[in-house]
């Protein structure tokens, strides 16, 4: 079997793992940086198209009649549930073919199924309408992580990684501030009707609304982006691809780290999502505060703080790998969860609206450093034949958990241990366990960090 552990970087015999060096200058070009803003953009879209469904709790459960289990079922099981199954043949698209074009046809799918989420007449139909959200952003991450690492040096890619990981919170302080203004604005506003639709529901006009947007940007996406060189490849053919069997001995060769590193991120990404989810659910059906009120000081909160945790966190592990120690990423995450526990466990017990917003803004900067780290530390690990797909296994694994299990725990727990009473205790309990496990984790794959770096030597020169 070909070694794909300890690459020979001298020579480049055919059908062997050998590097060809495809070196980058250290300054990221004009087209890098405009990639990195367009793909933050078009990540931003695609959270605010599934994060609006948590403003809508209230009024969605109020016309379809249904539970927090329910909600819980929409926001995370009916968007996976095809994310899980269309995930990975995207990435292969995205490490065999363009780019740009998975990058455009994810968006154009994503945003006509968020407003056919306006047309859905019950639990069932927007169920299905959700399902197709997951088909279209399942080919965006793997297409934009394999993008960017082709167009940014090595000591830059930290920074552009960390724009694109501050999306999820562009898109959930765009999403809470527009979403629950408009929604409180239908709400008190006479019926909408439509042409050949009809009479719509408030929160069924703000998803078409939020939805046909992405049509333009995904136009805009296929004329405008740059389809970059690959660099860092393990096999010097660009039209060879790895075998099965080198994927599976990568795999094997680094388990105890991505075993390890990606139980952190799902417990990680289960946290957070369930308090994206249900935190302006719980201020306002337990603290009393309005909901357009919580979109406006919640959702720019995470604009400016998450955005501030992701783009900071990256900046300075940027710095730090200037000399040299590459482990400086996997120490930045666990610095960020060791202060991000303590605070999120007690936060949801705090008995005054302005208190909860006040513990709101470290959780909210810590939150946003973890996820361009650890995306960064996968691409430093990997040969470019896999950069997509290495990606892909980590949104296939985590994010399909989290996504799932995030906002469903958070509604089943509100239910059956609480009584429907007490969505705050959901979120304190869960902080309880995911933390700590994720603390742990990320202390003991550390070493195993190190040595899949050191494996990785011989595929970037750069």
């Amino acid at each position: 079997m070909v070694a794909i552990s300890a690459p020979d970087a001298t020579s480049a015999a055919p059908g062997d793992l050998s590097v060809r060096s495809d070196t980058l200058s250290d300054r990221a070009t004009s087209a890098a940086w405009y990639a990195a803003a367009f793909l933050t953009v078009a990540a931003s879209m695609s959270t605010i198209d599934r994060q609006v469904l948590s403003l809508m709790i209230g009024p969605i459960r109020r016309d379809l009649h249904i539970s927090d289990t329910e909600m819980g079922v929409i926001g995370g099981l009916a968007y996976t549930l095809l994310y899980t199954f269309c995930t990975l043949p995207a990435a292969w698209l995205a490490d065999r073919g363009s780019r740009r074009a998975v990058v455009s046809g994810a968006i154009f799918i994503w945003s006509l199924m968020t407003a056919s989420c306006g047309l859905a007449q019950s639990f069932f139909t927007l169920f299905l309408a959700r399902m197709g959200v997951g088909i279209g952003e399942a080919g965006l991450a793997p297409a934009s992580y394999s993008m960017l690492s082709d167009m940014f040096p090595r000591r830059s890619l930290p920074i552009a990684l960390g724009l694109l990981n501050a999306a999820p919170f562009l898109g959930v302080g765009v999403a809470n501030i527009l979403g629950g203004a408009l929604v409180q604005h239908f709400e008190t506003a006479p019926p909408v009707t439509l042409p050949i639709i009809g009479l719509v529901k408030s929160w069924q006009f703000t998803f078409i609304l939020l939805g046909l947007p992405g049509v333009v940007m995904a136009l805009l996406g296929w004329f405008t982006l740059k389809e970059p060189a690959r660099r860092g490849r393990a096999v010097g053919d660009d039209h060879v691809p790895l075998t099965m069997a080198q994927v599976m001995e990568f795999v094997s060769g680094r388990w105890q780290f991505l075993t390890l590193m990606f139980i952190a991120y799902i417990c990680l990404s289960i946290q957070g999502w369930g308090l994206f989810f249900w935190i302006v659910e719980f201020l306002v059906r337990e603290r009393g505060v309005p909901r357009a009120e919580v979109g406006l000081i919640y959702g720019s909160m995470a604009m400016v703080l998450g955005f501030a945790g992701a783009v900071l966190s990256g900046a300075l592990a940027a710095r730090l790998l200037r000399r040299g120690n590459t482990d400086t990423l996997m120490k930045l995450v666990i610095t960020a969860v060791a202060i991000l526990g303590p605070l999120a466990i007690i936060m949801p017990l705090a008995p005054r609206p302005w208190q909860i917003f006040v513990l709101l803004i470290p959780i909210t900067f810590f939150m946003g450093c973890p996820g361009g780290l650890g995306a960064t530390a996968l691409q430093f690990i990997a040969p470019n034949e896999l950069k997509g797909r290495i990606i892909a296994l980590y949104m296939l694994i985590v994010n399909c958990i989290s996504l799932t299990l995030g906002p469903f725990l958070g509604g089943l727990i509100s239910d059956r241990i609480f009584a429907g009473k007490s969505l705050g205790g959901s979120l304190t309990l869960m902080a309880s366990v995911n933390y700590p496990i994720a603390f742990i984790c990320l202390i003991l794959c550390l070493p195993h960090f190190r040595a899949a770096v050191d494996k990785a030597r011989a595929w970037d020169h750069n």
